[in-house]
């Protein structure tokens, strides 16, 4: 009886020390983010890498991601999604460690523009020259002082801006208010005094109000107000993205002219329309479309 008493013991601290021994072989020492801090704009993404280190087989070690405030950023396996302006703190957790990220996420983007060309297209859109609503369209090239302008290439962002005139206006922008094309389809929609909403059409070309920098993304609301004194212009702009970002500012200064219906004079340019083409080697991240 003595024996198997003796025998069960021996057993029971087999198993604890196999017991014990697995588990310090799956025990976790360290984890760690690959970044302590992210900025984003709401609609954007970043993703996070967490870093383990164990005594153990760390594929086989779960983590748990967790957001302190969802309505701000949620996360996903790592991948962060901006919902709303504030502030979240990601937090990845491995056993008995964690890690966490400080996420500050903003709803508002305020360019510093300093350069600007005026492209003049014509009757682009093929509208009715008989009536008042027939207009002439061009674009308007905002860039920082970082960007060239003769390419559009460089570090910082560029504000581009379609624009419809009076037929009579053929190499300027007349002053006043010049409001978002809240319907496409219908050509008379392109009348004096309005603005094209970022589009890409069948050939890959991208037209219409796009912002390039922070990130990259059609603009379909908001309005431009243009005055003009000593020959300079002030234009104040206030846009939209689709995630309700807010793309605002205001331009001062001499504005160049480039007559684009005159194939010379856009030669080397027109390849910058393609996307994927104006290059501005800033960090964009990936987007989630709603």
């Amino acid at each position: 009886m003595k024996k198997m008493i003796k025998l069960s013991s021996a057993i029971s601290l087999f198993v604890l020390i196999l017991f014990s021994s697995c588990a310090k072989n799956n025990e976790v020492t360290t984890i760690t983010l690959d970044k302590t801090t992210s900025y984003l704009i709401v609609g954007q993404t970043d993703t996070l890498t967490a870093v383990l280190t164990a005594t153990g087989d760390i594929k086989s070690i779960p983590k748990t991601w967790s957001s302190s405030n969802s309505t701000v950023a949620t996360v996903i396996n790592g991948v962060v999604t901006a919902i709303s302006s504030g502030s979240a703190t990601i937090t990845v957790k491995a056993g008995s460690k964690t890690s966490i990220c400080d996420v500050t996420v903003d709803d508002k983007i305020l360019p510093n523009l300093t350069q600007a060309e005026l492209w003049y297209y014509g009757n682009a859109y093929g509208t009715d020259t008989t009536k008042a609503t027939g207009s002439n369209n061009f674009i308007l090239y905002l860039a920082s002082s970082g960007i060239r302008m003769d390419s559009l290439t460089g570090y910082g962002e560029v504000l581009v801006v379609e624009l419809n005139t009076s037929l009579s206006v053929k190499d300027s922008i007349p002053v006043g208010t010049y409001d978002m094309i809240t319907d496409m389809n219908l050509l008379t929609n392109f009348a004096p005094y309005t603005l094209v909403p970022g589009y890409v059409d069948n050939y890959g070309y991208h037209w219409g109000c796009w912002y390039y920098g922070i990130l990259t993304d059609p603009v379909s609301i908001g309005n431009i107000v243009a005055t003009k004194t000593n020959g300079n212009y002030i234009i104040n702009y206030e846009f939209y993205d689709d995630f309700g970002v807010k793309i605002s500012g205001v331009f001062q200064g001499h504005i160049n002219f480039v007559d684009a219906t005159k194939p010379a004079a856009v030669k080397n340019r027109m390849k910058l329309r393609t996307t994927g083409k104006m290059k501005l080697p800033v960090k964009t991240m990936t987007f989630k479309r709603r």
